[in-house]
């Protein structure tokens, strides 16, 4: 369980400065709720000849830091809208299927499956994984909640055991309901 060492872990993005590894795990980059982001940041604009203390205090580490967790947020960002775009596909496609040839059913009944495996491959088991890690951000990240909070998923009575974001079950919400119970 990830959350389990969630105070401990590190996150594993290296960073290097002109293709020079500099530091192995450096927790200043990301914020601790994306301690699942894994990869590599190179740099031409950090100075290589300084300490690791430094270069932690360094403004342009500042800029990296936050136009990287911009672009993760914008990566999940997408993944959720594909999931939501696909669902919103499928009701208007019902609707439609009498029009079409008993060919074209199959072809699309196919295509429905193949789109189904692939959203519980991608936002829907990305959501089971780490959503615990979105929540804590939602917590502690100020400068980044409002994004967050469109990220989170929430299950309802009327969802029949889907989860949904909070845009969505406003849309749903009946006129004279005025407040959200939980």
């Amino acid at each position: 369980d990830m959350m389990d060492n969630y105070w401990t872990k590190k996150s594993e993005v290296k960073l290097f400065v002109r293709r020079v590894l500099v530091a192995e795990k450096f927790d200043e980059l990301l914020p601790r709720y994306l301690n699942f982001v894994r990869g590599v940041v190179d740099s031409d604009d950090l100075p290589l000849n300084v300490s690791r203390e430094q270069l932690q205090q360094n403004k342009i580490m500042k800029v990296i830091s936050k136009k990287l967790v911009r672009k993760v947020l914008e990566l999940m960002k997408k993944l959720a809208k594909e999931e939501e775009g696909e669902d919103d596909d499928e009701e208007k496609e019902d609707g439609d299927d009498e029009k079409k040839e008993k060919k074209e059913e199959e072809k699309t009944d196919e295509e429905k499956k193949d789109k189904k495996e692939d959203d519980e491959k991608s936002w829907t088991k990305f959501w089971k994984e780490f959503n615990k890690n979105l929540k804590m951000g939602c917590y502690e990240d100020d400068s980044n909640r409002s994004k967050l909070s469109k990220l989170l998923r929430f299950t309802t009575t009327k969802s029949e055991g889907k989860e949904i974001s909070l845009d969505k079950y406003l849309d749903r919400m009946q006129e004279s309901q005025e407040s959200i119970y939980y």
